[in-house]
């Protein structure tokens, strides 16, 4: 081996360690918003089954995933404070970033795939696995091979915006300047699309199946006194997808007496007092109370059902989880 082989192998192995932990931070925060900030943006308005809703998600992860492949590619130069000389560095080091990416998510995904399929036996789940691996080894080198081809696409950018500079002042301030640039745009990405779907949605341009939303919408039912009970909203939709009033309060059933509000109860001829009088809200963690001898005859005790009603028109039983607390 040559002395300028030596010393380009050197080079590139001085590299290595700021490539990894770019590729390390890239792939970390590919997965944090592919996960949690994905489930933020959209979980409360992707239940209303609507096709575009799933469109713009799955775009919005696309372009997500180009940019923080582009931003660990330039993580991967910025780190190198310098080290980075030429084009062929930059290229190494933005692949080397980009395959680390790659290998996190494929962790990541093998360990959720583990744990949510309850496996007792982790060592023939990773036979399994790598068995897999090894018959799909050309479709994942290709996928590798995308991103880090997206990575080292950012890191030839950074290299090229420090190349046009001739102090390291200058040279800093230039690297500053595009990683700002692709961290707005990720966080333009994250906030803008389910804005937009949220103004579109209360503007009325998209008309959604609110039957579908109000299927996760669970109530809690407390006895905190012998003739008291207090209904809690734990989960709801979106307002969208509610009618007003959002909820129907019975007790003994769908077709039993009607206590939602003040001016129910008072028709139903029970004695009960409806705090506040307008009965429960579609608020998240929103209480009303009910209160009554209706409620305190332990013998033959009375069940309470919850109907939520659609803005569609559609009325759906809601789970109501009694936690029974009596004092």
């Amino acid at each position: 081996m040559t002395s300028s082989n030596h010393m380009a192998i050197q080079r590139l192995t001085r590299l290595l360690p700021a490539s990894l932990l770019a590729g390390l931070l890239g792939g970390g925060l590919w997965i944090f918003l592919g996960t949690y900030v994905n489930a933020w943006c959209w979980d409360d308005i992707i239940c209303f089954n609507h096709s575009i809703f799933d469109s713009i998600s799955e775009l919005q992860y696309i372009v997500l995933t180009i940019l923080v492949l582009f931003l660990a590619g330039m993580l991967a130069v910025a780190l190198q404070q310098g080290e980075v000389g030429s084009q062929a560095q930059a290229v190494f080091a933005g692949g080397v970033s980009g395959c680390m990416v790659f290998l996190i998510n494929m962790v990541h995904s093998e360990i959720l795939d583990l744990f949510s399929h309850g496996s007792t036996d982790p060592v023939g789940h990773l036979i399994f696995k790598a068995s897999i691996i090894i018959i799909y080894t050309l479709p994942l080198l290709f996928l590798t091979l995308m991103v880090a081809v997206l990575a080292v696409l950012g890191a030839l950018v950074l290299f090229s915006s420090q190349e046009k500079v001739n102090t390291p002042e200058e040279n800093a301030r230039a690297s500053r300047l595009v990683l700002s640039s692709i961290i707005l745009l990720i966080l333009t990405f994250v906030a803008l699309p389910p804005l937009v779907a949220h103004l579109m949605i209360g503007a009325g341009m998209i008309e959604v199946s609110s039957s579908v939303a109000l299927i996760g919408t669970f109530i809690s039912l407390e006895h905190t006194a012998p003739d008291t009970i207090v209904l809690t909203a734990l989960e709801v939709p979106a307002t969208s997808a509610l009618a007003d009033p959002p909820y129907s309060v019975y007790i003994n059933g769908f077709h039993g007496v009607d206590v939602s509000n003040t001016s129910a109860a008072a028709a139903s001829g029970l004695a009960i007092t409806v705090e506040p009088a307008n009965g429960l809200q579609a608020v998240e963690g929103s209480k009303a109370t009910w209160k009554g001898a209706v409620f305190e005859d332990n013998s033959t005790p009375v069940s309470v059902t919850v109907i939520a009603h659609g803005t569609d028109g559609s009325d759906i039983e809601l789970v109501v989880l009694d936690h029974n607390v009596q004092d």
